[in-house]
């Protein structure tokens, strides 16, 4: 029973991975963007790839953007180039997603320029890091950066969104998710943090669960969201041209080289979730994760469970509960 039900999610798996290498044409791009005039987002990353088509998108429809990463001088470089390609000027936030204290820093620093937040979209993610490599506090660097540096980031900014919310015009999370999201049937807690099982599990398999550990989570924050002005979305953005893969052995790299999609398309779903008035209506629905590009669809039956989503949640509070 056990090799039975191996071979489905298997075979389930494929189907999906199929139909997420050709996804057809989008019905809906940029250029359906709301005007965004007096509207304030953060876009966490370094904002190369999908990050800089969401925050161009963004800015060619009047919004205020703060870029949210690490590298102060990567980020005055994008901003250049932005600024070139829409006449908007993006603004840098400093945030170091694998250091809590600096999460919390971040958040505060925000709150202090700002009143106001209409979007967070959670954009930044690491696939490949070097072997066992550990974020400041001893997490998993791939489930710190995507998961709990983000959830963190999220908590600390979400009484901001709620404020800026109205029942007309919710404010929006968006999170960033894969196609290998569909592949994990549990998460392994122990890989979260430092050890034997943390070091010996491949790459991929942490991000996979990393990535089905943040739709379990917007799929938690829909169900009361709605009540606070908030909307919640994950979503998959394709197989996009992208840095993520820079660290990859050659044959992701490879595969990234062969086929993809424009970066226009890999900031599809984002923009989507995050500005689209039709998307509010997923709030507080099952079918609230859009894969490419911005087509409604069913997530991993996992993010479903809600045994499974109050796990997660009570796990990742408690890590946090010292920056809250």
């Amino acid at each position: 029973m056990g090799m039975l039900t191996e071979l489905l999610r298997e075979s389930q798996f494929s189907w999906t991975f199929i139909s997420h290498l050709f996804p057809g044409k989008p019905s809906w791009t940029a250029d359906h963007l709301p005007n965004l005039l007096s509207k304030v987002f953060i876009v966490t990353g370094e904002n190369t790839g999908i990050g800089h088509g969401t925050v161009k998108g963004l800015l060619l429809k009047n919004a205020k953007v703060y870029i949210a990463a690490r590298s102060k001088d990567r980020v005055k470089h994008t901003i250049m180039e932005l600024r070139e390609e829409t006449g908007r000027e993006a603004l840098f936030l400093q945030l170091n997603l694998g250091d809590l204290d600096f999460v919390k820093k971040a958040a505060a620093e925000f709150k202090q320029r700002e009143s106001q937040l209409n979007g967070l979209i959670s954009n930044a993610g690491i696939l490949y890091p070097s072997k066992g490599a550990l974020t400041v506090q001893g997490y998993d660097t791939t489930v710190g950066v995507n998961v709990i540096g983000h959830f963190l980031f999220y908590c600390l900014l979400y009484p901001l969104l709620s404020a800026s919310g109205q029942e007309s015009n919710l404010s929006r999370i968006v999170w960033l998710s894969s196609v290998v999201s569909y592949k994990p049937h549990a998460l392994t807690y122990e890989v979260f943090c430092e050890g034997s099982v943390q070091r010996r599990m491949d790459s991929i398999e942490i991000y996979g669960e990393s990535k089905l550990a943040v739709v379990i989570l917007s799929t938690y924050v829909t169900k009361t969201c709605a009540k606070e002005n908030v909307i919640s979305i994950a979503i998959d953005p394709g197989n996009i041209k992208s840095e993520i893969y820079r660290s990859s052995p050659w044959c992701l790299k490879l595969w990234d080289w062969i086929y993809w999609y424009p970066v226009e398309y890999g900031a599809i779903s984002s923009l989507y979730a995050g500005t689209a008035p039709e998307a509010a209506g997923y709030n507080g629905k099952t079918l609230q994760y859009l894969r490419p590009w911005a087509r409604v669809s069913q997530p991993n039956q996992l993010a479903m469970n809600t045994k499974e989503q109050e796990k997660l949640w009570t796990w990742l509070e408690e890590q946090v509960k010292a920056y809250l």
